[in-house]
């Protein structure tokens, strides 16, 4: 039994078919170009050991540090980026990281709630950033970010 009665049935088929995967292709294009883009984040230790690792537009440094294992600490989470929209800010300076200069014009612009906290910290500069505040950008791309010498420990256990 013929599935096509003549060549000009096949033909058609074969267009509109062909039609339709070029729509499919637009839209699977479409999707790709708003997907997030693979942001590429150099994290330096206290020791100089580099690791550079994949990090999404829209993420904040501390969630690409703890989507790759690196050890940076962030018990409050940041509280997200906005106290407006999540109720509470950053609250701690335990994710705190130093920003090559080159990116202090490319990342997120700080705020006085973040000033506030980085007073708090002895070392605090002005390359210093908390990690759950830097939302990442495009323009980040190859960005290094140092982490500070610090001790879980002794910070819990002061004395003073």
């Amino acid at each position: 039994k013929k599935c096509f009665s003549s060549a000009g049935d096949l033909l058609g088929m074969m267009r509109r078919c062909s039609a339709l995967f070029r729509g499919l292709a637009r839209e699977q294009r479409a999707a790709f170009s708003t997907m997030p883009k693979t942001i590429k984040i150099t994290y330096v230790n206290t020791s100089g050991d580099r690791v550079t690792v994949d990090g999404k537009a829209g993420q904040n440094l501390l969630q690409v540090a703890r989507d790759h294992n690196i050890d940076l600490y962030g018990p409050c989470n940041g509280g997200g980026q906005s106290v407006d929209d999540y109720g509470e800010g950053p609250c701690c300076t335990e994710c705190r990281v130093f920003i090559a200069k080159e990116f202090h014009d490319k990342v997120n612009p700080i705020n006085g709630e973040e000033i506030e906290i980085l007073d708090w910290c002895e070392d605090a500069d002005e390359n210093s950033r908390l990690a759950c505040q830097v939302v990442l950008s495009e323009d980040c791309d190859g960005m290094t970010v140092a982490l500070p010498v610090w001790d879980k420990e002794s910070y819990w256990n002061k004395t003073d």
